[in-house]
């Protein structure tokens, strides 16, 4: 079996597992969440893409890695792991501007998971010794993507969407009745 084909065996049974983790565990608990609140765990699995950055450490990965292919993926899982904190935080202070960085934030992850795994495959990173790197590929990439999608499907099919109850609920129920 050639590298590519593990890779490939090991990323779409993982990417399976974690939609099935995601359709039977995770959704229905996030089902009558406000938008915001559902999408708060799904941030938090985008906090730890900070762990590519091992390519840059000496000794974590073959040296003879085109340099600009570890660019693209380390930089660029820091940069969105950067932006799922900052959403995480604006989403847990209700500030104006969460929407608008998670937002931001699945741009930024989404143009990053696209790019970064058609530079690595095109580099055929797959051949490289990555250390524990190769775990990150077939096991948390996997989960990106799943949570990803869960992220944008929160955003795309219920934006504003505010529940009986809920604060936004009683300041629009409050505005009716005035």
């Amino acid at each position: 079996m050639t590298p590519f084909q593990v890779l490939n065996i090991q990323s779409t049974l993982s990417l399976i597992v974690f939609i099935l983790i995601a359709r039977w565990y995770v959704a229905p608990r996030l089902a009558n969440r406000e938008r915001n609140e559902a999408v708060l765990p799904l941030l938090w699995i985008h906090v730890f893409r900070y762990a590519p950055l091992t390519l840059l450490a000496p000794g974590q990965a073959d040296p003879h890695i085109p340099p600009d292919v570890v660019g693209v993926v380390a930089y660029g899982d820091f940069v969105a792991a950067l932006f799922a904190l900052l959403a995480i935080v604006a989403v847990k202070l209700k500030l104006r501007s969460a929407t608008a960085l998670v937002w931001l934030f699945s741009i930024v992850s989404i143009v990053d998971l696209v790019y970064a795994t058609a530079r690595a495959v095109a580099a055929q990173l797959y051949t490289f010794y990555i250390g524990w790197g190769w775990y990150i590929v077939n096991f948390y990439v996997p989960m990106l993507i799943v949570s990803q999608v869960m992220i944008l499907y929160y955003l795309v099919k219920r934006p504003g969407r505010t529940l009986p109850g809920s604060v936004s609920s009683e300041r629009s129920a409050t505005s009716v009745h005035t």
